[in-house]
């Protein structure tokens, strides 16, 4: 889990060794199976989980319907940061693809060494803040682009999405049924 971690964070910041200790250190074991959930709609939530293997989808569930907001690949960190803050039920549903190691801290525990050291508050900050910007340009791709051209900016920008992920999965994420999909990989062949 460690070396893990460490691939993780060095994405955004370079912590010593001391601070990923401690880190891992709030984080406990736990097992997830395929289809397994993380976190489902109408829970609580004061957790967030480190993905050291395993892949993960994001999704809302609305009069039946599945609607995919993300897909998580290890080694990642996923949470509902807005139950959290807030304090109400989450609306995010996140599930298991496959097996994965997977590893649970307390939300609280986290903040603690957050403020205790700031390569760990630099860490959470870049964090959020790349978050940020994939979801707003996710946004921006649904009001300026075409679900063809969302699919090809999927496509060139996170190719392991389309080659591990259901295609009914891949449609909803860009907003759209999968015979639609369908209609535009068959068009791009």
């Amino acid at each position: 889990m460690l070396d893990s971690l460490k691939i993780f964070t060095s994405r955004f910041c370079e912590l010593s060794d001391n601070e990923l200790e401690e880190l891992s250190q709030i984080f406990k074991p736990t097992p997830i199976k395929r289809l397994d959930h993380l976190t489902t709609e109408g829970n609580n939530l004061n957790e967030i989980f480190f993905i050291a293997e395993g892949i993960f989808r994001g999704y809302h569930l609305k009069d039946g319907v599945e609607y995919t907001t993300n897909f998580y690949f290890s080694p990642s960190i996923i949470t509902d940061l807005i139950a959290i803050r807030s304090k109400e039920p989450t609306v995010l549903n996140i599930q298991a693809l496959k097996n994965a190691d997977c590893y649970t801290a307390d939300f609280n525990e986290l903040e603690s060494l957050i403020n205790q050291h700031v390569n760990i508050q630099i860490l959470f900050y870049k964090l959020i803040e790349h978050l940020f910007i994939v979801k707003t340009k996710r946004e921006r791709s649904f009001i300026h682009n075409s679900p063809e051209e969302r699919y090809i900016k999927l496509f060139s920008e996170r190719p392991k999405v389309i080659a591990e992920m259901p295609l009914q999965y891949i449609a909803s994420y860009i907003g759209i049924k999968p015979e639609t999909l369908s209609r535009i990989r068959k068009k791009m062949r």
